[in-house]
C-alpha cells in the first residue's frame, strides 16, 4: 500500500501538467487589469447539456457533458501585444504538445487553432487565439471532444 501511495505522489506532478497545461496562462490573464474573463466549469456544462437534451438535441449534448471547462480570456483594450506572444508561446512550446490546426486572417484578424490531443485521461485541449484591429481574446475548451463538433458551441446565445 504505501509503495502505491510514494508512485502516485511521485507521478502526481507529471499527471497535473498531463492535464492541462495552460492552466498557469489563464489564471494570469483572469486576475490582469484590463481583461475580462469567463470560466464555464463542469456543472454548468452538465446544466447545458441536460438543457440541450431536453431540447432534442442528443449532439449538443453529448458535447456539452465531455467538456470539463470552457475559459475565455478578452482584452478589454490596450496593446495586447504580450498577451499574444505569451498564448502564442504557450501553444508553440515543445512540451506542451499543441499542433495548431487551423490559421486564419481576414480584415485585420487573426484567429489561430491549437490542438492538444488527448493522452492519459482521455481529454483533449482546444486552444482558440483571436487577435487583431478588433479584438482580443483567448478560448481554452478542455475534455472529451470531436473537433468536428466543437464549432456547434457558436451556436449557444445567451437569451437576452
Amino acid at each position: 500500500m504505501k509503495r502505491i501511495v510514494l508512485l502516485l505522489l511521485a507521478s502526481l506532478p507529471m499527471l497535473v501538467q498531463a492535464q492541462n497545461v495552460s492552466w498557469k496562462f489563464f489564471d494570469r490573464y483572469t486576475k490582469a487589469e484590463g481583461f475580462t474573463s469567463v470560466q464555464l466549469e463542469r456543472k454548468m456544462m452538465r446544466m447545458m447539456s441536460r438543457q440541450a437534451a431536453e431540447k432534442g438535441d442528443e449532439g449538443l449534448a453529448g458535447l456539452l457533458d465531455g467538456i470539463q471547462y470552457i475559459r475565455i480570456v478578452a482584452l478589454d483594450k490596450g496593446d495586447g501585444g504580450q498577451f499574444v506572444a505569451d498564448a502564442e508561446a504557450l501553444a508553440t512550446a515543445p512540451d506542451n504538445r499543441f499542433h495548431l490546426v487551423m490559421s486564419e486572417t481576414e480584415g485585420g484578424q487573426t484567429t489561430k487553432f491549437y490542438l492538444r490531443e488527448a493522452e492519459f485521461y482521455y481529454y483533449s485541449e482546444l486552444l482558440m487565439l483571436t487577435y487583431g484591429t478588433k479584438e482580443t481574446v483567448a478560448v481554452n475548451i478542455y475534455g472529451q471532444f470531436d473537433l468536428k463538433q466543437v464549432a456547434r458551441l457558436s451556436s449557444i446565445r445567451p437569451q437576452r
